[in-house]
């Protein structure tokens, strides 16, 4: 079976990535494509301006709002204020009882994972409860490499960036629309997204979804405490969000679902490297040729993340690995791509993990006892 669903999902991603490449798609989503740039930039100026200290946050809440109309962006935007504040104040709180202690360390980061997964696909707001266990874990995984020398201060700026760059969006998403309307210009249609083909692999259950989450995240976790390094953090992460995927009515997710965000997380994240290391050469360390780097290739980001369901993800993940390459926490703008090689390495190490977990799960559960009798359970309590 594991085979048959790598090979759709190259297939896909392959025949999304052609989609994309045609003159009436690059001039069909060149608004959205300039909106959502100018948000992510703009975001930029405005945290330097206020001096925060951990600003790629906010470019990162910015960008993560794009492609979204105001009036969706605003319950967006409001889970994005409440899931930072809520998740970084856990994971402040629970840092400093479990940062030292291995075992406490494993535990902590299972339960967040499992508990945060399962309310983020079974509950309203998923948005926001899947922020809050990603933004725990992170400071938990920060207080243990000693990353974070104040974590109170942390807390408040990384709440302070939600706010910066929800507000940048909404701002200039509106004055887009303002502008649009002044001249009477009707946005030109994309041409339509082609949907995903089906491809193989069954269904598995909520609570087992929720499982292979648990101990995925526990491997990752004490991968974490034997060897701190930063990539680890965002080895965690990508289990997290990859695991993230829409539930049917009956409570099931697809392994092909998973396993095409897994495609695309690494996909977008090697994409995003490539890009920054060839504009290296033309950036030279120049803060405005940083500037205009980081507003071509955020374009050219956006542009696969508004695009085909087969390849958006990928786009994503591009776009995010350029950010963190060219905004940091104290040097503003910088062509340093330790962050996105990190980020990288990250992202590999979680979605090894995750396939071993998910081949051995795919096998252990579909024999498990149980399985009747949870999926009864679970249809009458949703």
């Amino acid at each position: 079976m594991m085979p048959n669903i790598a090979l759709s999902v190259l297939v896909n991603t392959l025949r999304g990535i052609r989609n994309e490449l045609t003159v009436a798609t690059l001039a069909g989503r060149a608004r959205q494509c300039m909106v959502a740039t100018l948000a992510t930039v703009a975001t930029v100026y405005i945290a330097h301006w206020l001096r925060l200290d951990q600003i790629w946050w906010p470019v990162i809440c910015a960008f993560s709002l794009t492609g979204l109309e105001l009036k969706a962006s605003l319950l967006q935007g409001v889970q994005q204020i409440a899931g930072t504040l809520c998740g970084a104040i856990i994971g402040w709180l629970l840092s400093g009882h479990v940062a030292d202690q291995v075992g406490l360390f494993v535990l902590c980061v299972m339960f967040l994972s499992a508990g945060g997964l399962y309310l983020a696909t079974s509950r309203a707001f998923s948005y926001m409860w899947i922020l809050s266990t990603v933004l725990a874990i992170f400071m938990i995984a920060s207080a243990h490499t000693r990353s974070v020398l104040n974590p109170q201060r942390m807390v408040l700026m990384l709440f302070a960036g939600a706010m910066v760059g929800t507000a940048a969006y909404w701002v200039v998403c509106s004055l887009a629309d303002t502008l649009s309307r002044i001249i009477g210009h009707k946005p030109r249609a994309a041409v339509p997204a082609a949907a995903p083909s089906a491809a193989p692999g069954g269904t598995l259950g909520r609570l087992r979804h929720t499982a292979a989450a648990a101990v995925t995240l526990s491997v990752l976790a004490y991968l974490a405490w034997r060897y701190p390094l930063e990539g680890f953090a965002q080895a965690m992460t990508t289990a997290l969000v990859t695991l993230l995927v829409p539930l049917d009515v009956s409570g099931a997710w697809s392994p092909y679902a998973v396993a095409l965000r897994m495609c695309h997380r690494l996909l977008g994240c090697l994409a995003g490297t490539v890009l920054v290391l060839a504009a290296l050469p033309l950036t030279a360390g120049n803060m405005h040729y940083c500037v205009i780097a980081l507003f071509v290739l955020v374009w050219l980001a956006c542009h696969f993340r508004f695009g085909d369901s087969n390849i958006s993800y990928a786009g994503t993940q591009c776009g995010a690995v350029v950010i963190l390459a060219f905004v940091h926490d104290g040097t503003w703008l910088s062509d340093n791509v330790q962050a996105a090689f990190s980020r990288l390495i990250g992202v590999t190490a979680g979605i090894v993990v995750l396939t071993m977990v998910l081949a051995v799960a795919s096998r252990a559960f579909s024999s498990w006892p149980l399985s009747g009798i949870v999926k009864t359970f679970v249809a009458r309590r949703d």
